[in-house]
């Protein structure tokens, strides 16, 4: 009996040995942890640059291909029949509004003129001992208005064998360049037959087709540039926009009017058009500042006013060679331009402008 109770005892006591060396080994386990969680040194906040950014004006701009046209060009034509007697211009001579081009010769019209003007002569003097007698009762009205009649006859003739001899010098109808001749000196020309081709370059038109969403962001009178295929940029205005589309493109004719009184600028050349349609207040930087979020949302990191930072998603508006124009920000905020691809947002960080690297150690 004494033995089982001896046997009782010495298991008891192992247990409880057993029980306390596991309180004492995490005991010592925790006042490890906390010792080394107490000797690791804390992380450090990264640093970051940062710049003061503040919206400014941005012009958004149409680009539009089109090509130069001329603002007047026609074919002028003979009015009368006959021989080219004369011709004073060459192709490509510059001509003034009423300018000689060709002569056609007379042949019997002066003739026909000097006839018209006697029988006018005559009709005046019938007319006038008419109404002379009519005066003094002798001549009806009836016979008086004959003689009316006979006399305004005389002078249409008169007029209709003027023009005619008018007709025989033919001239330009404006100001322009004389881009081709038909006839020669002996060529006989018809009514209606072409005799040159004049062309008017200044103003010079630039016509583009413009989509009906921007149809009405193009209002006349704007303003405009236009670069030609040589590498020349001009300046104009939209002297002309559309109110009916084409059937097969559904765009609308847009036309840019520019100076060209040297002439330089020639029909036929293609351009391209770019024309203001919005104003809007947007952030001009360098692309190296955009950031992909995890989403893969296009945007910029910023720091607010606890140093934290914080991703805004971004509209490209447009760019240029080396900056790009962004859209869907605050107007004014504090972007991080290096380092935003080594932080996250919400996190911590320690921002410093230029001015602040730049500046000699020891002042602030």
């Amino acid at each position: 009996m004494r033995r089982s109770w001896i046997i009782a005892a010495l298991i008891a006591v192992v247990a409880t040995a057993w029980i306390m060396s596991g309180q004492i080994g995490e005991s010592n386990v925790t006042n490890g942890q906390e010792a080394t969680e107490q000797a690791a040194p804390e992380r450090p906040v990264p640093q970051v640059r940062v710049e003061r950014r503040s919206a400014e004006p941005m012009v958004n701009t149409l680009v539009l291909q089109g090509r130069t046209l001329a603002d007047r060009k026609v074919e002028v034509r003979a009015e009368t029949v006959g021989l080219i007697e004369e011709i004073l211009v060459e192709r490509g001579a510059t001509v003034a509004a009423g300018d000689v081009l060709v002569r056609i010769s007379v042949d019997d019209r002066q003739a026909r003129l000097d006839e018209a003007n006697a029988m006018l002569q005559q009709r005046q003097i019938e007319f006038d001992a008419a109404a002379q007698l009519n005066e003094r009762g002798y001549r009806a009205d009836t016979q008086l208005a004959q003689s009316r009649a006979a006399l305004d006859a005389a002078r249409a003739d008169v007029e209709v064998a003027r023009l005619a001899l008018d007709d025989l010098t033919i001239r330009a109808p404006f100001a322009g360049r004389v881009e081709d001749r038909y006839v020669e000196i002996g060529a006989y020309m018809d009514r209606g037959d072409p005799v040159a081709m004049i062309v008017d370059l200044d103003p010079l038109r630039i016509a583009g087709q413009v989509s009906e969403r921007y149809l009405g962001q193009t209002p006349l009178g704007s303003q405009g540039t236009a670069r030609l295929v040589d590498g020349r940029v001009v300046d104009g205005i939209v002297s002309y926009v559309g109110i009916v589309a084409d059937p097969l493109t559904r765009t609308y004719a847009v036309e840019l009017e520019i100076a060209n009184p040297d002439g330089r600028v020639i029909e036929g050349l293609t351009a391209e058009l770019e024309l203001p349609i919005a104003e809007v207040m947007a952030h001009r930087v360098s692309p190296a500042v955009l950031s992909l979020a995890d989403n893969g949302e296009v945007g910029v990191k910023a720091v607010d006013d606890a140093d934290r930072v914080v991703f805004h998603p971004v509209e490209i508006l447009g760019g240029t060679e080396d900056s790009i124009w962004l859209g869907g920000l605050p107007d004014t905020l504090t972007m991080i331009v290096v380092g935003q691809e080594f932080v996250q947002p919400g996190q911590i960080v320690r921002p410093v402008t230029v001015e602040e690297i730049d500046a000699p150690e020891g002042t602030s």
